[in-house]
């Protein structure tokens, strides 16, 4: 039995849509991504070219047809040949579900976007991510106001994946409150809401800084996204909600879709780090013992304690994903959707790292594959929603207290500095 039928046989098989070939070209392409910071252009004209972005399309409006367990199944796929590659292009993924799972509940013309995005392979960058939002993915710091048609937008959005590279961006912006005598601010009469809107990436107003300088995950390209008096036309606003509020079904699927999507890119390094120091264990001796590491009880007993937990975290995320695609309520699926991804936060980094260690000195060379994937196994900490709020989130539902994906310190002095922060910036009347 080979290290893949251990693990492979809990994922459907997804060479049609990514050969064995084109996952050694992506590989080959990853080294110089890393060295360079910068993204995998060959990679991603490659997965033009095999219609990669119409892949979570429903085949009714010309794309793959691809659900959950297959997108999930093919980032495992890509996060062991190019983990960069695999993260930023998971942003692509995740919107494109998001965009399917409000369709199915809608059924509004959303389905136009989608067929456009498969039928001329564009590609989307994710600009959900802002600076001071410590994670929340209910709200924005951008705020749209209303004008004639649509809605105009400033502010920044980093980090972005791709945002130099894709042809669209899926951004998130929230409304300012009105009076509450209803208007433009949703259907409440009067709170925030959040926009979830599509935009080609050459509209006026939208530029990229190119600023990204990491530690790993260095070929995902991302960069910040600057909005400039942008203008999103009311048409491409293709979901409305409640800001800071998670009583709903699409922010639930949604939610759902990126915490599996995003641990599968991270269970392909996981694998691919087993694969590298498999190899190298099997070659490297230890002189006074006459045999090599692989062959050690040692080294044998450090490795299968990591590979129990990353067994246990793949097959958790190939279940949920499988009760997703099913039908199963996706409010009810939300926490153990979390629970895989926090999980994964804590097993990955300590699988790669342990498996390092277990090579030796050898994977501190620049030269090892090990030192790379250690690198980029350390972003799965930084993605939204983070550790800490899902943390609290968690706890508060196992409680039976109130939760939210938003951080809640409910301390007076805490609330009482708050609104002193906003009387000093004019936010709040005195």
């Amino acid at each position: 039995m080979t290290l893949d039928d251990v693990f492979d046989g809990l994922w459907p098989e997804v060479d049609d849509a990514l050969p064995q070939a084109a996952l050694a070209e992506i590989a080959g392409h990853a080294v110089r991504s890393d060295r360079e910071g910068t993204a995998p252009v060959e990679s991603l004209r490659l997965l033009r070219e095999l219609n990669w972005p119409g892949r979570p399309v429903p085949e009714k409006f010309l794309g793959g047809g691809a659900g959950l367990v297959e997108c999930c199944a093919m980032q495992r796929a890509l996060g062991a040949a190019d983990p960069g590659l695999a993260v930023a292009v998971n942003m692509h993924l995740f919107s494109v579900g998001l965009m399917v799972e409000h369709w199915q509940r809608r059924t509004d013309t959303s389905w136009l976007l989608m067929e456009a995005i498969a039928t001329q392979n564009r590609l989307l960058a994710s600009a959900f991510a802002e600076p001071n939002l410590g994670g929340s993915t209910t709200r924005s710091t951008l705020r749209a106001r209303p004008v004639k048609g649509g809605w105009q937008v400033s502010g920044t959005k980093r980090p972005c994946s791709l945002a130099a590279e894709a042809d669209l961006v899926c951004l998130q912006t929230q409304t300012e409150e009105t009076d509450g005598t209803g208007g433009t601010d949703g259907e409440d009469g009067g709170g925030p809401s959040v926009l979830v809107a599509l935009l080609p990436t050459n509209a006026p107003g939208l530029s990229v800084r190119t600023d990204w300088d990491t530690l790993g995950m260095r070929g995902s390209a991302s960069n910040t996204l600057v909005l400039d008096e942008c203008f999103i036309p009311e048409e491409l606003v293709f979901y409305q909600a409640a800001a800071g509020t998670e009583d709903d079904d699409v922010f639930a699927a949604g939610t759902i879709w990126f915490a599996l999507t995003a641990t599968a890119c991270y269970l392909g390094v996981a694998q691919s780090a087993l694969h590298h120091a498999g190899e190298l264990m099997g070659r490297m001796r230890i002189a006074h013992l006459g045999t090599t590491r692989a062959r050690l009880p040692s080294y044998q007993a450090a490795i299968g304690d990591r590979v129990a937990e990353l067994l246990t975290l793949e097959a958790a995320c190939a279940d949920v994903a499988r009760r997703m695609e099913a039908g199963a309520t996706p409010e009810h699926l939300v926490g153990a959707a979390l629970g895989v991804k926090q999980q994964a936060v804590r097993v990955v980094p300590e699988v790669v790292g342990a498996l390092a260690e277990a090579v030796g000195g050898a994977s501190y060379a620049r030269s090892a594959p090990l030192e790379r994937l250690w690198r980029d196994a350390q972003a799965i900490r930084f993605h939204p929603p983070t550790p800490v709020a899902t943390r609290q989130y968690l706890a508060r539902r196992a409680l039976g207290l109130p939760a939210t994906l938003d951080l809640d310190e409910a301390a007076p002095g805490l609330h009482h500095d708050a609104q002193e922060i906003r009387k000093g910036s004019g936010n709040e009347p005195s």
